[in-house]
């Protein structure tokens, strides 16, 4: 591998070292490792082993095995091919830019389609989405209920979150129990029923600088099929600061989940 790519990944500015630090998905940061390795060196194509040790060398550590198996379930978003040994090269395409480029700034808009009758590829990406985020996470979901707590496992856990909630067709014993246990381990997740007058309507996730437009709830991911409009804030600045100062006054008058 060529020193002046592994040097180009130690030279990279403090901020985008800090995304990929914060980046827990294995995929997303292989997609990242492609991205950055094509723009700022021309090498497009890599093997896993040099996306570890380009990775390695912008100070974020992670296996070969988790590397492989992310890029296995990649599909269309990239393309391979063997070297002269016979190794595998993996190369960016289109659709795998569009996913990378929230992350790295670039970009500004990406859709990502659930699957109904896939539930498991759904979670996957679910996953991926939400393995990104950073910081204070606002969520607005009107309906609420146990698997809704599957879905934000996937947010990483140094994220604190804000769920913004108001109805449930579940018995509330058995959320109760459920809420408490997720509580117990992730202790910096706020749960609020928001006021009648609020009538919440859409379904997002707000980060520092990203909104995710989920068409169904969280708990019905996989379950339906919907999409996920993921907007850049650089793409809408505005929108995102108007979204936040809404969810601040629902929060501000709503009332603690009763768990």
């Amino acid at each position: 591998m060529a020193t002046s790519l592994l040097q180009s990944f130690r030279d990279l500015d403090r901020a985008t070292k800090e995304i990929l630090a914060d980046t827990s998905s294995p995929l997303l940061l292989a997609f990242a490792a492609l991205s950055i390795a094509d723009q700022q060196c021309t090498m497009p194509r890599l093997s896993s082993e040099h996306i570890v040790a380009c990775l390695e060398a912008a100070g974020v550590a992670i296996t070969r095995k988790s590397i492989s198996s992310a890029l296995a379930r990649a599909g269309t978003r990239v393309s391979t091919s063997k070297d002269l040994e016979g190794e595998t090269l993996y190369r960016l395409m289109t659709r795998g830019e569009r996913e990378i480029a929230p992350l790295l700034g670039g970009g500004g808009l990406s859709l990502v389609r659930f699957d109904g009758d896939s539930p498991r590829t759904a979670r996957l990406r679910l996953a991926e989405a939400f393995g990104s985020l950073r910081g204070l996470i606002r969520i607005c979901d009107p309906y609420y209920g146990v698997r809704t707590l599957d879905s934000l496992d996937h947010v990483p856990s140094t994220c604190r979150i804000r769920f913004l909630t108001q109805k449930t067709n579940e018995s509330t014993r058995k959320i109760q129990g459920a809420y408490r246990e997720f509580k117990r381990e992730r202790p910096d997740t706020e749960f609020r029923i928001a006021a009648p007058s609020a009538k919440l309507h859409d379904r997002f996730v707000l980060a520092a600088s990203t909104l995710l437009l989920v068409g169904h709830g969280l708990k019905d991911i996989g379950g339906k099929e919907s999409f996920m409009v993921r907007i850049d804030k650089g793409l809408a600045e505005g929108l995102i600061s108007q979204t936040r100062r809404a969810f601040d006054d629902h929060w501000k008058a709503a009332s603690p989940l009763p768990i």
